[in-house]
Formats: C-alpha cells, sequence, structure tokens
C-alpha cells in the first residue's frame, strides 16, 4: 500500500477547503422510485411496481459537483438544461444544495437529461433514460466559454465531466482549455468515446479500461496493452498524465517518461460503481489543487472510490470521512 505522511495528509485536507472549481460538461438528474412487486401485470408479462417512495438526485457533471461539495470545497456548475419540469427539479436542487446556478443556462429546445431507476425490492426493475445528444447550439456555447472566462480569476482548477450528451464538443475543449492553461488553471477530464480525439493538452485524463482502449484503438488483455495504450494516449493528446481506473485492479497513473504508479484498490465491498469515475475525477482534481502530487492525488481518490463503490447509487464521501479514512489506511 502506498503511503503519505500524516502531516503532508493534513495540510492537503486543510488546503482543500480553501479552493474554488469549476465544473463544465453534461449536467443530469436522476430520478430513483423505489416500490414493491407483488403481482405480474395482466397486459403482459412484465411486473407492477407499487410505488412507495421517489428521489431526485445530480447526476453526470451535477454528481462531481456534489462529490466537490461533500469534501468541503467551493464550487460552480457551466452547464445547460432544458426549459421543462426537471430542468425546474434540478435547478431547485442545486439551490437547495447551495451550488450557484448563474452559469447553467436554459435552452428552451433542449430536454433536461433524466435517468430514471425503477427499483423493487432493492432489485433495479428498468431505467428510463431522457435525453439529448445533440450538440448545444452556438450560442449556449458562447455562453459557456464567457462564463468560464469570466470565473478563471476565481477558480483553482477545472473539470471537464464529459457524458456525450451535447455540451462537450471540439469547440468548446479548443476555447476552453488554452484559455485555463494560459492562466495556470489546471484541467482534469473525466472522458467519453465521442471527443475522446479532442482533449488536447490537458493536464489529465482519467479513462477507464473501456474509454482506454476505444481512445488507443488497441485491445487491452493484460497489463502490457494498458502500459502501451495509456502512453499512446498520452503522446496522442500531448496531456500531462493520464490516470486509468481499473475496477477491482485499482488505478494506473501515466506521467512523465518513468513506470506508472500502480495503485490497488481499496474497496472492502463493491455493490454500486455508478459514479465512481465521478468521484475520482473530483478528488482528485481537488487535492491537486491542494497541492498535492499527482502520486498522492490519486492515492487519496483511490480511497475515495474504494468508499463510494460500497454505496447503492451515485454516491459522495464526506471531508471528515475520507480524512480519517486515509490517516488510517494510507497515512504514513
Amino acid at each position: 500500500m502506498l503511503k503519505i505522511d500524516r502531516k503532508r495528509l493534513k495540510l492537503i485536507f486543510d488546503a482543500m477547503r480553501s479552493k474554488s472549481i469549476m465544473v463544465i460538461g453534461d449536467l443530469m438528474l436522476d430520478e430513483y422510485i423505489w416500490g414493491k412487486v407483488e403481482r405480474i401485470s395482466p397486459e403482459a408479462p412484465v411486473p407492477v411496481v407499487e410505488v412507495a417512495s421517489e428521489l431526485f438526485k445530480l447526476g453526470g457533471a451535477g454528481n462531481v459537483a456534489n462529490n466537490l461539495l461533500s469534501l468541503g470545497t467551493r464550487v460552480t456548475i457551466n452547464a445547460v438544461r432544458g426549459n421543462d419540469r426537471h430542468g425546474r427539479i434540478l435547478q431547485d436542487t442545486l439551490e437547495e444544495m447551495g451550488i450557484p446556478f448563474e452559469s447553467v443556462f436554459t435552452d428552451p429546445k433542449r430536454v433536461t437529461t433524466v435517468k430514471t431507476r425503477i427499483i423493487a425490492h432493492t432489485q433495479q426493475v428498468a431505467r428510463i433514460d431522457k435525453e439529448s445528444k445533440v450538440l448545444i447550439p452556438e450560442a449556449m456555447l458562447r455562453k459557456i466559454v464567457s462564463s468560464f472566462r469570466h470565473a478563471l480569476k476565481d477558480i483553482d482548477a477545472l473539470i471537464i465531466s464529459d457524458y456525450g450528451k451535447g455540451v462537450v464538443s471540439r469547440k468548446l475543449l479548443a476555447q476552453v482549455v488554452p484559455l485555463a492553461r494560459g492562466s495556470g488553471i489546471p484541467v482534469c477530464v473525466d472522458p467519453k468515446e465521442r471527443n475522446f480525439h479532442h482533449y488536447h493538452k490537458v493536464n489529465v485524463i482519467t479513462p477507464n479500461m473501456k474509454e482506454l482502449s476505444f481512445g488507443s484503438g488497441i485491445k487491452i488483455e493484460d497489463y502490457t496493452d494498458l502500459v502501451r495504450a495509456a502512453r499512446k494516449v498520452r503522446a496522442m493528446l500531448d496531456c500531462d498524465m493520464v490516470l486509468v481506473t481499473r475496477g477491482e485492479h485499482g488505478m494506473s497513473l501515466f506521467g512523465g517518461d518513468g513506470d506508472p504508479t500502480d495503485i490497488p484498490t481499496t474497496a472492502k465491498a463493491v455493490y454500486d460503481v455508478t459514479g465512481a469515475g465521478d468521484t475520482v475525477i473530483a478528488c482528485f482534481t481537488l487535492a491537486l489543487a491542494a497541492g498535492a502530487t499527482p502520486e498522492e492525488a490519486a492515492i487519496v481518490a483511490n480511497v475515495a472510490a474504494g468508499l463510494v463503490v460500497a454505496e447503492v447509487g451515485a454516491a459522495s464521501v464526506s471531508w471528515e470521512r475520507l480524512y480519517a479514512v486515509c490517516r488510517e489506511e494510507i497515512g504514513g
């Protein structure tokens, strides 16, 4: 197990609370409908779910923001929503959580992305997705870039949370990445296949194994393939680092020309990996902004990921809990 000196760990965690992070990306709403099943429908061979409760949570870029908020930092979301019922619920949720929504712009021609999960007796019965994957119009793109430009002096890092729903594009990346890098603002990207080849000159990209295989064009069957694929992506994108999330095998950080840093998972149990990538990008970016080295940031993010996969649904971890677990498990 890789360790971080306890005094060093305290410095990093204390600094987290003074940072401000902007998230640009695909903002969505996760809807959970819980109920019970006692009969099969007479209309079709499907279960009848009697609804007991409903819950809305932030998803996509919103879940990244929620993770950052839980870790004690200031967070701003730069995104687009529809002018519909779910868009209003989304904005109300942001307001209740204390997340500024001035840079969440309303597109009257767009539907708000909603993922509805129907759960009966702890078992997911169905998922219903309502979304648009069409690129946002030029007017929305200009608003996002302008909002980001005005926020540059007030933020410590930028996260691009790309879920392939149309906010992130080659045009957007070509404008915001140079603006950030020119101002000394680190740019960290949680990628999707659609834009993989456009994340040029970012600080770090955090693909999972499937995304890495797609981006590199290499079928990954063993560790040698993993190393070859990560190095190819890093060279192709001219980025500083590639942090590969590897599920039960933990993470591997590629930076520089030396050997990768392999970080074994700390997860005690895995119930749901939903949103684990959001936790990784949020925690890694915040730790980096707080003065951690890339290796230290990856170690802390790995611990955070191990905690959230033990929860059902997209979860987050509090600053207090993460610090306590890090002191116990990786504090040297």
